[in-house]
């Protein structure tokens, strides 16, 4: 069950279904090692969390190729705990789901790139295992349980995420007009960071404020388009 590996299972999972019979993982391109190169030189990177520590990359990579960039939202989660023998002790199901409107938290560091030719974010909607190790090494909070690898079982469904119409569309239905960041249900802690980006790629803009709350509304200024937005 270990895995020695600086990549998780799910993270390899992925990389193995994006590369299929005739794709390669790791190619170094332009430096840089890249999780999957298809046949016609487009470049997959599976990031399962953490999507802004690509930044340089990305902007490095999209100079000459197209890049796919994947990001895996468990909307399924199942736990497995294992003692210090890595026998199975228990397998529960998390209450906890995802929703497409998280990668917004993980978007500020890339919101530039969003519309831009050649750049495209698939989330991708699965269920999933995570192992745990109750040895004692882990925090506190876990009461000494600690995460040891995450296992994909099953892909759900896919959202290819291209051009900045695509992002609008992920406005929840029925907003009221302004609207605050707590109108943003689903988005959950990510709430704040979704306005920010949309604001920054010209979705949304200010319409004033309520009391502390920051209110917005769906900009009326240059409507976007499938072309490159950038």
């Amino acid at each position: 069950m270990i895995n020695t590996y600086n990549e998780t299972l799910l993270h390899e999972a992925l990389k193995d279904l994006y590369c299929g019979d005739d794709g390669e993982t790791e190619v170094e391109v332009a430096g840089s090692i890249c999780d999957v190169v298809r046949p016609d030189g487009s470049i997959v990177e599976v990031q399962t969390a953490g999507l802004g520590r690509l930044k340089g990359k990305l902007e490095k990579l999209l100079a000459d190729h197209s890049v796919l960039l994947v990001h895996p939202i468990p909307d399924v989660r199942y736990i497995e705990t294992y003692g210090p023998d890595h026998i199975l002790r228990s397998r529960r199901k998390s209450p906890k789901k995802g929703s497409p409107l998280q990668v917004f938290g993980e978007l500020t560091s890339l919101w530039h790139l969003i519309g831009r030719r050649g750049f495209e974010i698939e989330l991708v909607f699965c269920e999933i295992t995570e192992m745990r190790v109750a040895d004692g090494t882990g925090s506190w909070r876990r009461r000494g349980v600690r995460p040891e690898d995450k296992r994909l079982d099953s892909v759900r469904d896919r959202l290819r995420l291209k051009t900045k119409r695509d992002f609008a569309a992920l406005l929840p239905k029925g907003l009221p007009d302004p609207f605050s960041v707590a109108d943003l249900a689903g988005a959950g802690r990510a709430a704040g960071k979704m306005a920010w980006v949309l604001r920054k790629i010209g979705i949304v803009e200010l319409a004033g404020k309520k009391g502390n709350a920051y209110l917005y509304r769906r900009s009326k200024g240059k409507k976007t388009t499938g072309k490159q937005e950038a």
